[in-house]
C-alpha cells in the first residue's frame, strides 16, 4: 500500500441489478482502491445480501484506517433498495461524510411504447 498525505477521498459506489461496485479515487480521480460484492465469491442474487454488502463495507473502512484518511465524498449511482443500508453503515463508522451525491439516471419520459398488436 503506497503512503499518501491524503486528507480526503471520493468513495463512488455503483448499484447494479445484481452486483454493487465500490471505488476510492483521490479528488483528482485516480483509483486508489476498488472492491465489488462478486469478490467474496458469492454468485447470482446473493451479491446483494445485507452479509455482503457489510462485508465489502469492512474492507472499505480497513483501508481507509490503514491509510489515516477521515474525511470522504460520497457518489452514488443506480436504483437499489440497499442505499439506505451503505448509508447507515458508512454513519455509524469513524469517517467524516462531507457530502453526499446521488447520480441517478431518471428517465425523463422515456422510449415511445410499441404499437398495439392487432389480429
Amino acid at each position: 500500500m503506497i503512503k499518501n498525505n491524503l486528507k480526503s477521498v471520493i468513495l463512488v459506489i455503483i448499484f447494479t441489478s445484481n452486483n454493487i461496485l465500490y471505488t476510492l479515487t483521490n479528488t483528482e480521480g485516480k483509483v486508489l482502491f476498488w472492491t465489488s460484492s462478486g469478490l467474496k465469491r458469492t454468485k447470482g442474487t446473493k451479491k446483494i445480501t445485507l452479509t455482503t454488502i457489510v462485508s465489502s463495507i469492512k474492507i472499505i473502512l480497513t483501508y481507509l484506517n490503514n491509510a489515516e484518511i477521515k474525511y470522504i465524498h460520497l457518489k452514488l449511482r443506480g436504483f437499489d433498495k440497499n442505499k439506505k443500508i451503505v448509508l447507515k453503515y458508512l454513519k455509524q463508522s469513524t469517517l467524516n461524510i462531507l457530502s453526499i451525491t446521488n447520480n441517478s439516471m431518471l428517465p425523463h419520459n422515456g422510449c415511445k411504447k410499441p404499437k398495439l398488436r392487432r389480429i
